[in-house]
């Protein structure tokens, strides 16, 4: 993949309006110099992303995310969006908006290049194109009465393999090589004969997140064979655990819904596409993995669980919400009745029943109590204790105290237990101690030296001889990110002889966390103007810093040293730290 120099990307920030291009994307007003919208990078309710014109960098100050144009493109494609693309990428995608023609190729170019996914695309093809001849009136026959029209067949590319290997030839005759059509799982070798693994089946193909298909799953529609589906085996580019079906489908329709429903199977997302529901993905039948989870999280902070009516698709419902458990997002649950998958409950129990289950969701903490509930008698106290022991823990991580009270409330009076006792339960005052004692902690020890560091960054971006006094005099500040600044700044600095904030952001290129903590640290409302002594006040309470981590290494050397003559040079080396910091 060729790459543009740094020089290249300023001359194209240079060019372009960063409010033109994010208005591209999302929609802003003009209130003063600058311009407001939603953003797109959580799940945003009031305009709170500034965009500004004259430092060309957009900022939300909720979330903190921030940059210049090019990370605001990347961020979007990739967190919104749901695509791969790389900061050269974005840089090629703004070019290409302003008409300006650099060589930069996309992951999805190399993608096409590769010999599985040219095998996929071609038999994605070749299945469609069968589907449509004499040939295939019988399985589009069996598709139209399970009320799946020619706009669904078209929108999932959905096809039919032959009763021959006809596949497999037509791949030999593109020049394909024996080992990539077998590695690609559309094919096996019998007696040194390529043979066609999907005979007579309806071939549903499998998406990456970019939309190009990497497997299929082929079923029956004749009774032809005992098992309903046949699935492509893993391979490099089809890893289930890493994909979430119709992801690059639903990406948009979550996005205006600020909702995303999980289901378990393809066909059950094809089924609610058929009744307008179109913000949907499916796990393909696998464990919520984290990868998906994430994935899950992207689309939106809202999700809904819709797994199979079955004790199986209750089960993998509690497995999904205990990987989605630490990902800050709102958890809601449907559950079908008479243990149909969601594709079997449209077909049975129509539309409007599964339009009605999906606006009214269950909670998450609705969802567990009920959960609790099963395979216990309430007749018999043991059993009552049981479940208020189990649901004490879903209780105490209701931050509301009004919300927590009514669900005390309703276990009381189910049970019978007194809210009293079932308030003495909860360690609901000794996590909050716990909380502000650790904040106190914090702030008394911690605060002057992030002060300290902020205003040493602030003047370092301000004020080029700075960096030099910096390099020469500190080279050091206490935490990761504020130090990989400044380190940054200065490599910055010694390579250009001086220093831009805008060059140096696209200098920074992809790095989120140096980028974001360097628009904050530019946006400090400190004076522009400063005196040496307040820097060197600065320096020393870093230096301070530096030296208790000196005094402590020694103390634990001294701690464990049993030689008598060492100790003593430790026990020097400690005083004459001490003695120069109060000098």
């Amino acid at each position: 993949m060729s790459k543009v120099s740094y020089e290249e990307i300023l001359s194209i920030q240079r060019k372009v309006n960063i409010v033109d291009i994010v208005s591209d994307y999302v929609k802003l007003t003009q209130k003063g110099r600058n311009y407001f919208g939603v953003c797109p990078f959580h799940d945003d309710h009031n305009p709170s992303m500034s965009v500004s014109t004259d430092k060309q960098m957009f900022k939300c100050f909720v979330c903190g995310v921030s940059g210049n144009v090019f990370n605001f493109v990347m961020n979007y494609h990739n967190d919104v969006l749901g695509e791969d693309i790389n900061y050269y990428e974005a840089v090629k995608k703004v070019a290409d908006k302003i008409g300006v023609s650099i060589d930069i190729a996309s992951k999805k170019d190399v993608k096409i290049k590769s010999p599985l996914y040219d095998i996929y695309e071609l038999s994605v093809m070749f299945y469609q194109n069968y589907l449509n001849t004499g040939s295939g009136k019988i399985a589009k026959k069996y598709l139209n009465e399970r009320k799946i029209d020619e706009d669904v067949i078209k929108t999932f590319q959905i096809g039919l393999s032959t009763n021959n290997n006809e596949l497999s030839k037509l791949l030999k005759e593109k020049n394909y090589s024996e080992n990539d059509i077998i590695s690609s799982g559309i094919s096996i070798s019998k007696n040194n004969e390529l043979i066609d693994i999907y005979h007579n089946r309806i071939m549903f193909p499998l998406y990456d997140l970019n939309g190009s298909p990497v497997g299929f799953s082929g079923r029956i529609y004749d009774g032809s064979s005992d098992s309903k589906y046949v699935n492509t085996k893993e391979t490099d580019i089809f890893k289930k655990g890493n994909l979430l079906y119709n992801y690059h489908n639903a990406n948009v329709y979550a996005r205006k819904q600020k909702e995303i429903i999980v289901v378990e199977g393809f066909m059950d997302v094809i089924r609610l596409y058929t009744i307008g529901v179109k913000n949907v993905i499916a796990t393909m039948g696998t464990a919520v993995t984290k990868t998906q989870a994430s994935l899950m999280k992207r689309l939106s902070y809202n999700i809904i669980l819709m797994f199979d009516g079955d004790e199986a698709g209750s089960k993998a419902t509690m497995s999904a919400i205990e990987e989605l458990k630490d990902m800050d997002v709102n958890i809601k649950i449907v559950r079908l009745e008479d243990n149909l998958d969601p594709d079997e409950y449209i077909l049975t129990k129509g539309k409007d029943k599964m339009l009605y289950h999906l606006s009214h969701p269950t909670s998450l903490l609705s969802y567990k109590m009920e959960k609790y509930k099963e395979g216990l008698d309430f007749n018999e106290s043991e059993d009552i204790s049981k479940y208020i022991n189990l649901i004490k823990s879903e209780l105490e991580k209701i931050d509301d105290d009004i919300v927590r009270d009514l669900e005390i409330k309703k276990v009381s009076k189910f049970t019978g237990v007194s809210e009293e006792i079932i308030n003495s339960k909860l360690d609901i005052k000794n996590k909050d101690v716990k909380i502000v004692k650790s904040l106190k902690e914090d702030k008394t020890k911690l605060d002057k030296y992030q002060k300290a560091s902020k205003y040493i960054l602030f003047y370092m971006i301000r004020h080029n001889n700075l960096i030099d006094y910096y390099y020469n005099n500190l080279s050091f500040l206490p935490n990761t990110v504020d130090r990989a600044l400044a380190n940054e700044i200065v490599l910055f600095y010694k390579k250009y002889n001086s220093f831009n904030f805008n060059d140096f952001i696209v200098y920074l290129k992809d790095k989120k966390e140096l980028i974001k903590r360097a628009v904050y640290i530019n946006d400090l409302n400190y004076k522009d103007e400063y005196l040496m002594e307040d820097i060197d006040s600065y320096f020393k309470v870093i230096k301070e810093f530096l030296n208790e981590l000196k005094i402590n290494k020694l103390k634990n050397e001294l701690k464990n040293e049993k030689n008598e003559i060492i100790r003593k040079e430790i026990a020097r080396k400690i005083v004459s730290i001490k003695m120069k910091e109060n000098k």
